[in-house]
């Protein structure tokens, strides 16, 4: 007795095999939105890195001076104070004036004005090989 696959049986290994990949699919992209939402969401939120340029106190600069020792510039209301953070705990260091503040953060912009991308030093490039 020959028993050979009829095409109906074809079709349904077919789609079995297309509903099994689709299937495969979603659970990848569930996992994929999973892991981003848990990354954006859940992790700062766990670990209390939550920031926000809405509140009333705002880190304005962030200098790295040894491996868990960090000094920051830290505007709460209209002073600025600069702290120093290490294993042992905060350090309060002195208060700074509003005006160098305001001309720190005034240079920052300068500086990062004056900072040419990859995409300004290409063209700059280009320009002067044409002129050549």
């Amino acid at each position: 007795m020959d028993i050979t696959n009829s095409p109906v049986d074809q079709v349904v290994a077919i789609n079995s095999q297309i509903v099994q990949y689709l299937a495969v699919l979603v659970a990848m992209i569930g996992v994929l939105v999973l892991a981003y939402v848990t990354l954006r969401i859940g992790l700062p939120r766990l670990f209390g890195m939550h920031t926000s340029d809405t509140g009333p106190i705002r880190v304005l600069a962030r200098y790295p001076l040894e491996p868990k020792k960090t000094l920051y510039l830290v505007e709460a209301g209209r002073e600025a104070f600069l702290l120093a953070s290490s294993d042992n705990g905060i350090t309060f260091l002195t208060a700074v004036a509003a005006e160098n503040v305001a001309e720190m953060s005034a240079s920052k912009a300068a500086e990062k004005a004056t900072r040419k991308d990859f995409r300004q030093m290409l063209a700059w490039f280009q320009g002067s090989g044409e002129s050549r």
